[in-house]
């Protein structure tokens, strides 16, 4: 779900128990004063969390960006990207390599892409601060932060104690990305604060039927860089209230991401799948995480195979439809 003036610095916000959450301010970002410019249309649909390139040496790989967004576009159909997220190991680049890759995708997604959000959230909250100024330079559509976690405050709270209050501080304040499984918790959010149209977006993929139910109004993931499609049946089958296709949609997404769980998922293999899918080098993680193994790779391509997730070339739409 996706991707937050000069900017305001953000205020420090209390550990969220149970859920991880960042919040998303912007809609028009201005680094010339202390106010928004004019506000753009909420974030909702799909936002992939972008996935770092990097060459076979470990350095980014910007030059591939350009290609990325054009798969994202027209193979996925989504076009909404979360950028220097968890996925896109942005806590394992260095300042320079985050502003650069902001840089690419909204230079390369100028046109194409809808909205782009700079996630801004470090250790340091000095570093935070200048990377949100980064992203009003160069014309991000908003940011993203998730508070500094080393160091935790005395007092953790839940996400909808948390939105409290919060634009009366931080009056840019969009919404927020609920990354756990507390659906209590998340329809909350919405109930109690669904009236000011923030957004809300969810971020456990495998989840997003019960969250949509709930009143998600988006969802921010790793996969939708590679099941967009599939994931975007889903929301369009919600929409015209066809719960049972729907249904169907996510319980094909469940057995992949089920299967690979199994198997071990994370960044590295998410990075496998991508360069499998896409077929757009992903390159290695960065260290310490190690590349995923061969092993991994070719379960998950015959896992998808098996599904009709993995598209044929020169299949046709239909074959989309399909979950074995």
């Amino acid at each position: 779900m996706t991707p937050d003036r000069p900017l305001a610095p953000t205020p420090p916000r209390p550990r969220v128990s149970r859920a991880s959450v960042r919040q998303l301010t912007g809609g028009g970002l201005d680094p010339s004063g202390s106010s928004m410019a004019s506000p753009k249309k909420q974030l909702q649909g799909l936002v992939a969390a972008t996935i770092t390139p990097m060459t076979e040496n470990g350095e980014v790989n910007v030059s591939v960006i350009g290609r990325y967004v054009d798969y994202l576009v027209k193979e996925q159909g989504v076009k909404r990207v979360f950028v220097n997220g968890t996925t896109g190991e942005g806590l394992s680049l260095s300042i320079a390599e985050r502003r650069r890759l902001a840089e690419e995708w909204v230079a390369q997604g100028r046109s194409k892409l809808e909205q782009v959000v700079v996630h801004v959230g470090a250790l340091s909250l000095k570093e935070s601060q200048e990377l949100a100024q980064h992203a009003a330079e160069i014309g991000a559509d908003g940011i993203a932060a998730i508070a500094p976690f080393f160091l935790r405050p005395q007092s953790p709270v839940r996400a909808e104690e948390l939105l409290d209050g919060i634009q009366a501080q931080i009056p840019s304040f969009q919404g927020l990305k609920f990354s756990d499984t507390d659906l209590l918790d998340f329809g909350q959010c919405v109930d109690q604060h669904g009236p000011r149209r923030l957004a809300f977006l969810f971020g456990v993929d495998e989840q997003l039927l019960s969250a949509l139910v709930m009143g998600a109004t988006g969802a921010v993931g790793s996969t939708y860089n590679y099941l967009g499609r599939r994931t975007n049946m889903l929301l369009e089958a919600f929409q015209r209230g066809e719960l049972s296709s729907a249904r169907s949609h996510q319980f094909c997404i469940q057995r992949f991401i089920n299967y690979v769980v199994k198997l071990g998922f994370g960044v590295s293999q998410t990075k496998a799948i991508m360069t499998l899918v896409s077929g757009i080098p992903m390159g290695p993680p960065r260290l310490p995480l190690l590349r995923a193994p061969s092993e991994f790779t070719e379960k998950a391509a015959a896992k998808l195979r098996s599904l009709d997730l993995l598209p044929q070339a020169g299949s046709q739409e239909g074959s989309w439809e399909a979950c074995g």
